[in-house]
C-alpha cells in the first residue's frame, strides 16, 4: 500500500511575491513609420471618428507645466460619476497551474456563463497580467458572484476581490500559488470534504 494514501490532502492558495516589470514606450515615433488605417467601409480612421466626440476643446482644462511634466486638473464631477459607475464592479485574477496557458476571453466567458447562469447582464475586460475587471448590472448580482470568492475554471481558478480605485496590475506584487497540505494523524471519521475544507481554511482557501 502507498503510505501517502493514508493521509487526506487539500489544495489551497497561499500568498507569494511575484516580480512585476513595466516596459517603457518610445517618446516619439518616426513619421515614416505611421500608417493611416482604413475602416471597413473605406473611410480612414480620422474620417470614421469625425463628429463622434461632442465635447468642444474650448471646454477642456488647460494643462500647466509642473517641473518637467505637464499637469492637468480633471473635472471632479466626471470623476465622481466614473466612481459611481464602478460601484458594481469587481477585480479578479486567473491563477493557472504551472505550464498551462491562459484562457482566451471567449473561453472564459463560456465557462463563467455556465457557472453563474442566474447572472444575466454582466461583462468583463482584461487588464493584463492575468487580471480582469468585471461589471454587473446590479449590486445583488455583484454580491452573489463576490460571495463565491474563488471560482474553479478547471484548469486554474479565478480569484475575485473588491474593486478599488486606481487599480494597476503592474503594481501588484502578490499572487496566489496552489500547494498541497497534508494532515497527519487525522482519524478517518474526519475524512469528510467539509471537515477537511474547514481545517484547511486556517491556512488558505481550499480548492479540492
Amino acid at each position: 500500500m502507498d503510505i501517502t494514501s493514508l493521509f487526506p490532502e487539500v489544495t489551497i492558495n497561499n500568498l507569494q511575491q511575484a516580480d512585476c516589470a513595466t516596459k517603457a514606450l518610445p517618446d516619439t515615433i518616426p513619421p515614416s513609420s505611421v500608417t493611416v488605417p482604413k475602416h471597413s467601409n473605406g473611410k480612414s480612421f480620422a474620417q470614421a471618428l469625425k463628429g463622434v466626440c461632442d465635447i468642444p476643446s474650448s471646454q477642456l482644462p488647460q494643462p500647466i507645466i509642473k517641473g518637467d511634466r505637464p499637469s492637468i486638473t480633471i473635472p471632479e464631477d466626471e470623476y465622481k460619476a466614473g466612481i459611481e459607475e464602478c460601484k458594481n464592479n469587481l477585480h479578479g485574477r486567473i491563477i493557472c497551474p504551472k505550464g498551462s496557458s491562459l484562457l482566451t476571453v471567449v473561453a472564459l466567458r463560456s465557462k463563467l456563463s455556465a457557472l453563474e447562469p442566474d447572472v444575466k447582464c454582466w461583462g468583463f475586460l482584461s487588464l493584463g497580467k492575468g487580471y480582469y475587471e468585471f461589471t454587473f448590472s446590479s449590486t445583488e448580482d455583484m454580491r452573489r458572484v463576490r460571495a463565491s470568492g474563488s471560482i474553479s475554471l478547471n484548469p486554474g481558478i479565478l480569484k475575485l476581490f473588491a474593486w478599488t480605485r486606481d487599480f494597476n496590475p503592474s503594481l501588484q506584487n502578490n499572487t496566489s500559488a496552489q500547494v498541497w497540505v497534508r494532515f497527519f494523524g487525522l482519524s478517518q471519521e474526519y475524512w469528510r470534504p467539509r471537515i477537511l475544507f474547514a481545517i484547511a481554511s486556517c491556512v488558505g482557501t481550499p480548492i479540492c
